[in-house]
């Protein structure tokens, strides 16, 4: 399903990890966030663990999960996730959802390089930037 974009935001700290969160309004004209927070680097050695994937959240972490999306394609001025059975569920989400900014702006820009970063990163192969 399509939604408007109605906000951007992305950041790489060292704290909360590199992100993109995507403010978008449901056809009901509820405001909502996706936030997606990129796997570890993939040179990172855990002890007892593997590297963590991909992170997926709507509005908060009742509505998260793991490795929850087969793609995440970043066009000029959208960014399209297709969300696999588990994100969907976890999500109560549409397998679709894509979210279109009226003008890429500066923040939607930023996020651009956040995900061609988030890319070289645990589960990166199913974004794609174009």
């Amino acid at each position: 399903m399509k939604y408007p974009l109605t906000s951007i935001k992305s950041g790489n700290e060292d704290m909360s990890g590199i992100w993109v969160s995507i403010g978008f309004r449901s056809k009901d004209g509820e405001q909502h966030m996706l936030h997606i927070v990129g796997g570890e680097e993939t040179n990172a050695q855990p002890v007892g663990r593997t590297l963590v994937p991909i992170y997926l959240e709507r509005d908060d972490q009742s509505l998260s999960c793991y490795q929850g999306a087969d793609k995440i394609l970043v066009e000029a001025a959208s960014v399209t996730v297709t969300l696999n059975k588990v994100g969907q569920d976890a999500l109560e989400l549409p397998k679709t959802l894509q979210c279109v900014a009226e003008k890429a702006g500066r923040d939607f820009k930023k996020a651009r390089g956040i995900f061609k970063e988030m890319k070289t990163r645990k589960s990166g192969e199913i974004i794609r930037v174009v």
